[in-house]
């Protein structure tokens, strides 16, 4: 009975959120005496050459410490350090059927007769496969990738920050995305720094308003991740604060309000361009461009779960499990990562600028409404607006926003320890 009013209390706070961000979207700042908009003095900067080589270098300094963390963690782990070992430590999971299908294609790729991994986006191996071509390693191709990936992520997202709330506020934002526990998921054979730097790219041409290559972008990151599919919200939320298209309508521009669909709305529709893609490779393979969601229930045993369901899923399996390693790895701080995520939403549903707040609520309903919610940490590692919230909030405080991004970094080392050994980290 307490966990179901608990849950029900989440339910209506974040409807809350959700309402805040839309009326605010919609011009709306004040409602029975409630400041909707609170203002929090945010200014932007030009963003300068020094600052994206710094940001550059931030981005390949970081992937030094994990590549030099895990050698390290191997050597100890194993008793000795030599390619064999770094590579069996950092391919385990979802990374060995990426590289299967770099490697094969996913018309070859089949498991017990059947096309199990078909529930992996293409765009990621698609491009290990390309750099194949110029690189003999497939295990090379893809870490490149996901580095070079990762780098060019750190430098949009430090843009993106600058103009948008100051080089102060983005370097905090860098600081703790970067110290995120899972962030070293970004240096791995996984999806995770491609998706980033495809959604933080797109982000940035939305908030600028270049609509039609936000809209293509987009396409390529629903492409990479399922998440890619919420940027065409935030982009329409965007769009929606920008333009006040209801003002358009209520003074009877037509013309106004058809360019506007023209030029800036439909330009956001061609996402549909990376899930069409992706529903093609269905009907190629198997002959059901749906095909991968009945492998998603009946093998990988996951699909869309209400909130509160996945919710009291990772509870119930946290209390069933407290002696066990995964309550520890995987279940309890799915929780903490949800309640920090709810926090951080709920203030920069007031303050952080509508479309900010709208896809960083999106990113957590989303990664949080899975029937087998094993790797939401991972998946919020990509959600920049919660670094982007944290990195606000704490910009008075240097030494609060120091000491979080040092125990961010201090659980990155024990998670990335854990992941290398094949404990339960997904």
């Amino acid at each position: 009975m307490l966990l179901n009013t608990v849950l029900a209390l989440i339910v209506l706070f974040i409807a809350l959120i959700c309402l805040t961000v839309a009326l605010r979207a919609f011009g709306v700042n004040e409602v029975r005496g409630l400041r909707l908009t609170v203002d929090t003095g945010l200014a932007g900067e030009r963003f300068t050459r020094s600052m994206g080589a710094a940001a550059i270098l931030w981005g390949v300094a970081v992937l030094c410490a994990i590549y030099g963390a895990s050698a390290i963690c191997c050597g100890a782990q194993q008793g000795t350090l030599n390619w064999n070992n770094l590579r069996y430590a950092w391919f385990r999971w979802d990374a060995n059927h990426y590289r299967q299908l770099a490697e094969v294609g996913y018309h070859d790729c089949v498991e017990d007769g059947r096309h199990l991994f078909l529930v992996f986006f293409p765009l990621y191996p698609w491009l290990v496969r390309l750099l194949h071509a110029v690189i003999p390693s497939y295990d090379i191709a893809g870490l490149l990738l996901s580095s070079a990936s990762y780098v060019a992520g750190c430098y949009v997202l430090a843009r993106l920050a600058t103009e948008d709330f100051g080089a102060r506020t983005a370097r905090t934002v860098l600081g703790l995305f970067s110290a995120w526990p899972f962030a070293f998921f970004f240096g791995a054979f996984y999806t995770e720094s491609l998706f980033l730097f495809l959604s933080v790219t797109t982000f940035y041409l939305i908030r600028r308003h270049r609509w039609v290559w936000a809209g293509l972008v987009s396409a390529l990151a629903a492409l990479t991740r399922m998440q890619g599919a919420l940027l065409a919200a935030a982009g329409l939320v965007e769009y929606i604060a920008a333009e006040r298209p209801l003002d358009k309508l209520r003074a009877r521009d037509w013309r106004g309000l058809g360019r506007d669909i023209c030029r800036k709305v439909l330009p956001l529709g061609l996402v549909l361009l990376g899930v069409g893609a992706y529903l093609w490779l269905n009907y190629d393979v198997e002959g059901d461009p749906f095909r991968f969601s009945y492998y998603q229930r009946n093998h990988w045993y996951q699909g869309f779960a209400p909130l509160p369901v996945c919710l009291r899923t990772i509870w119930e399996y946290l209390r069933g499990n407290l002696r066990q390693e995964i309550a520890f790895t995987t279940w309890g701080p799915d929780l903490a990562v949800f309640a920090l995520s709810l926090a951080a939403m709920a203030w920069a549903a007031r303050r952080l600028p509508p479309s900010w707040a709208a896809y960083g609520t999106l990113c957590m309903l989303l990664n949080f409404s899975l029937s087998w919610p094993l790797s939401c940490g991972r998946y919020m590692a990509c959600a920049f607006p919660l670094f982007a919230s944290l990195a606000v909030i704490l910009r008075e405080k240097p030494m609060a926003a120091r000491a979080l991004t040092v125990v961010f970094a201090i659980l990155e080392g024990v998670y990335l320890s854990l992941f290398l050994s094949g404990s339960t980290v997904y």
